[in-house]
């Protein structure tokens, strides 16, 4: 890193992060430990996860919000290391860049986007170190267990390590051949639920309406997470990954019921084959989490990796594991991993300047201006009302507590695959039928659940668990307050709630508080501005449009009321 060391310039050292893999491409900007800015490239391309996109345009976008050009970046840092990948899978010299051609840097910094200036020198971080700094640093923890568990790294699909101020101590690694997350994802093929869009979700919430009674094969044991009794080891290669999936699927076919059984397509049947999935991925989980506890000592655990987003999950870590506190970053899935990088190469590179802040909030993404949103509401012949903070609040708590849908896009966007409160749709959660209607205009199943965001102050009136401001870690909703809020309730009795306080989110605060002076509820149903299969809105043009295709009742768009009914 002395490379680096020498053309930094002062408090200036500016790093870019990138996940450029094959999904969730995205981008950021960390100027000596602070996070500046981070973009998904799906929200800029719009296509849903980015599939087979390097993060162009999301890149472009980070150093346009910032003021900078490519040229005034100090390195550039990979949140996965392909070299290290193309000697898992084997790869020759001359198949290595047809294979995985991730990062080169033609493809990374096209002349016909970036010019052809000075290119800033390419660091790559191993993905499970970039996922496990993505989540500790933010954490604002001085020390804790960390717990990454995805699909699959490099060469891992499951690591345990320690985080102090001086970085990463490997505890222990598992091997792709037993990966959590790849599990997970053929169980919800077997369910009819996948598409590459990404659908666990879907699975996770079915499984509340089922009771766990299969055998599927997870089971954790001394050597860690195993898929017991499916055949296979510790193969290596390319043809891996497709070899495990035609096995798992034979030993559901016969362990659960049969795959040909008529079932598919009807995902109900498949409830109790889902609870029974959920279970054994959460049981298996709080074991990693007592081994880490056992070789750590330490209170505190951060989380990440794509397993990391299982809400129900992060909700009985939160319940029955050993730790007093836990951190889940938002962003824990591959879209994460550029921020992560970003932050080490960051820390080795100039630790002198490495002061990272703890996340309080998702609000990273770029915002707009109130000029642009007139533009926007003129050019489609748009009719509004332009209102000060308060009275915007008064007015869209009104829409809300008559029934309506409304869209709510302020300003800087949100970073992860969860609405936060500023590029979201909201509803009353007094009567069910709005959470029907809300997933009928986002074309979602009917039985999915829908979050609540609840300001902080009255979190324990209505939830048991720890407050948390992303929305990934389930709570119980309180039994007594269940008949006042249940489009929020899911069949289980939970819920996955988003905190809100005004310092983080003072606009969203204030329609919390001024829904409470008409309702007695200081919350709302919570779900992101988007339709199915689509990525949430990041412009105001995109909020504005979708909201009238979804048909939609209102919209508030910075300082801009729409009515479309």
């Amino acid at each position: 890193m002395s490379e680096l060391n020498d053309g930094a310039r002062g408090a200036d050292f500016l790093v870019a992060g990138l996940n450029h893999g094959a999904h969730d491409s995205s981008a950021c900007l960390v100027r000596g430990g602070e996070v500046v800015v981070v973009v998904e490239q799906e929200r800029v391309s719009r296509r849903k996860r980015a599939i087979d996109e390097p993060p162009v345009e999301a890149l472009r976008a980070c150093l346009d919000h910032a003021g900078y050009k490519l040229e005034d970046l100090d390195a550039v840092a990979l949140g996965s290391d392909m070299d290290r990948l193309a000697a898992w899978m084997d790869l020759t010299e001359a198949e290595r860049p047809e294979v995985l051609p991730y990062d080169d840097p033609d493809r990374l910094f096209p002349e016909s986007v970036f010019g052809d200036g000075t290119r800033p020198p390419l660091v790559p971080v191993p993905h499970h170190i970039a996922h496990a700094a993505s989540t500790f640093w933010p954490s604002g923890f001085e020390e804790a267990a960390v717990l990454v568990m995805d699909n699959r790294g490099e060469d891992t699909a499951t690591t345990l390590l320690r985080g102090g101020p001086d970085g990463f101590e490997v505890l222990r690694e598992h091997g792709i051949e037993h990966s959590l997350g790849l599990w997970y994802r053929i169980a919800t093929q077997y369910a009819g639920l996948y598409s590459k869009d990404g659908t666990a979700g879907k699975l996770m919430g079915l499984a509340s309406y089922g009771r766990p009674k299969y055998d599927v094969a997870l089971r954790h044991t001394e050597r860690g997470p195993e898929w017991r009794g499916v055949p296979g080891g510790t193969e290596r290669g390319r043809a891996l990954p497709p070899q495990r999936t035609t096995q798992l699927l034979e030993y559901f076919a016969e362990h659960c019921f049969p795959y040909e059984s008529g079932l598919t397509g009807e995902p109900m049947a498949y409830a109790d084959f889902a609870a029974s999935v959920q279970d054994a991925l959460e049981t298996t989980i709080l074991e990693l989490c007592r081994e880490l506890h056992d070789a750590t000592g330490l209170s505190s655990l951060a989380l990440a990796g794509g397993v990391a987003l299982n809400c129900t999950a992060n909700g009985r870590i939160a319940r029955e594991g050993p730790f007093q506190r836990i951190f889940v970053q938002p962003m824990s899935h591959d879209a994460g991993v550029g921020l992560g990088a970003a932050l080490e190469v960051s820390r080795t590179a100039r630790p002198d300047l490495f002061s990272p802040e703890p996340m309080t909030h998702a609000y990273l993404g770029p915002g707009f201006t109130d000029e642009e949103v007139a533009t926007v509401l003129r050019d489609r012949g748009l009719e509004s009302e332009e209102l000060g903070v308060l009275e915007l609040a008064e007015r869209t708590a009104d829409l809300l507590a008559a029934g309506a849908v409304l869209g709510w896009c302020q300003g800087r966007g949100e970073v992860g695959p969860r609405a936060l409160g500023a590029r979201s749709l909201l509803g009353d959660p007094r009567k069910r039928e709005h959470l029907v209607r809300i997933n009928q205009l986002k074309g979602r199943e009917v039985w999915r659940p829908l979050a609540p965001s609840v300001l902080r102050e009255h979190y324990s009136r209505f939830f048991a668990g720890a407050p948390n401001p992303f929305m990934i870690v389930a709570a119980e909703v309180r039994p007594e307050v269940r008949p006042a809020v249940p489009a929020v309730v899911h069949v289980d009795g939970s819920a996955r709630p988003q905190v809100v306080d005004g310092d983080g989110a003072p606009h969203y605060a204030a329609l919390l508080r001024a829904f409470e002076r008409r309702t007695g509820l200081p919350l709302v149903i919570n779900t992101s501005l988007n339709s199915a299969g689509k990525p949430i809105a990041n412009t105001p043009a995109e909020a504005v449009d979708m909201c009238r295709e979804m048909g939609v009742d209102a919209i508030a768009v910075g300082s801009h009321l729409v009515r479309f009914r």
